[in-house]
């Protein structure tokens, strides 16, 4: 596993593999779109080492591995829910929050990224992940971190993906790194929102 970002951290073992492996932050990548463009016919038919193998079989988003890089690479980007697709830059975003003293949830991800589009699909666009986040007691926001990777390092610490943050009065409280499905992060956000100002405690997906 010498090829993955140490920013993206592997989820827990009980959400078989479910883990941003093949992703990297915005600093490492910058140009990895046209990197991978340029990449020969033979190399993209290279086989990936067995772990990144067992990682891309529980894909179903169109995707490609770069033995340039070592990582995923999405082949397709699907749609964010309206809630995401119409939240403003993560700065705006901050901005808001603190005015308006609501929680702020942001989702950070990459087009690039094959888990990335893999947690859009499975977690993003999910009824009760939508519906949580539809609720008045909080604002969310989704940020591309290679359109915004200032924006990403200043108020998320870095640039990892996939990632999601909890902020309050713009600092990060909480973080659940790594794809997750739908229930798991409906279920994280229900906890973190409704946990008690500096108590939020570690988040295991096991329980």
């Amino acid at each position: 596993m010498n090829h993955v970002s140490a920013i993206c951290v592997s989820a827990a073992i009980g959400l078989s593999f479910l883990a941003p492996i093949g992703c990297a932050s915005a600093d490492r990548s910058r140009n990895m779109t046209e990197q991978t463009a340029s990449t020969t016919s033979g190399a993209r038919e290279a086989e990936p080492p067995a772990q990144i193998r067992a990682w891309m079989d529980r894909l179903t988003v169109e995707h490609e591995y770069d033995p340039s890089t070592g990582f995923i690479v999405a082949r397709e980007v699907i749609e964010l829910p309206g809630i995401l697709a119409a939240s403003p830059p993560l700065e705006k975003a901050v901005q808001l929050s603190r005015a308006e003293g609501k929680p702020l949830v942001v989702f950070a991800t990459a087009d690039r990224c094959g888990p990335c589009q893999q947690f859009k699909k499975d977690a993003l666009n999910d009824v009760r992940v939508v519906d949580r986040l539809e609720q008045a007691d909080l604002l969310a926001a989704h940020v591309e971190v290679d359109r915004e990777p200032e924006a990403a390092r200043r108020y998320l610490g870095g640039t990892g993906i996939p990632v999601t943050y909890l902020l309050r009065d713009g600092e990060v409280v909480a973080s659940l790194p790594g794809q997750r499905d739908g229930q798991t992060l409906a279920r994280w956000l229900d906890e973190q929102l409704h946990a008690s100002s500096g108590a939020h405690g570690a988040f295991s997906a096991d329980r």
